[in-house]
């Protein structure tokens, strides 16, 4: 009998808690303080549209950070976005795509746009 197991099997953590860790960290990494009125989108998409939404989003001048992470599966993304916003300075991106049940999770930091609620909620 073969009984070789890997660390992951005598564990059984899913990926989806180690990308959604890795995430946190760099977002705290890169967040030096809340009242600079800027704010974490993440979103979820497939490999195809990513390119699209990363020039989109590069291409503003506003955004300071981009980066994605790829995850076992849709369910897992889904998750990770799930666990990520629970955080006070992270909100679902515009550019979020759940119809194409992708498995990259995108997350970017830009300004509060002035004619949105969250800035008059804010700023009152």
């Amino acid at each position: 009998m073969n009984t070789a197991l890997t660390i992951s099997d005598v564990f059984q953590s899913p990926q989806s808690l180690h990308c959604a860790q890795k995430i946190k960290e760099w977002i705290d990494g890169n967040t030096f303080y809340t009242k600079q009125h800027l704010i974490w989108n993440i979103g979820v998409t497939n490999a195809e549209n990513l390119l699209n939404i990363e020039s989109t989003v590069r291409h503003d001048m506003t955004c300071k950070h981009w980066r994605y992470w790829n995850n076992e599966s849709f369910k897992d993304a889904m998750e990770t976005l799930r666990k990520l916003n629970k955080s006070p300075n992270v909100i679902k991106s515009p550019y979020n795509d759940y119809s194409s049940k992708g498995s990259y999770v995108f997350i970017y930091k830009t300004i509060i746009p002035e004619d949105s609620r969250l800035f008059h909620t804010l700023h009152t």
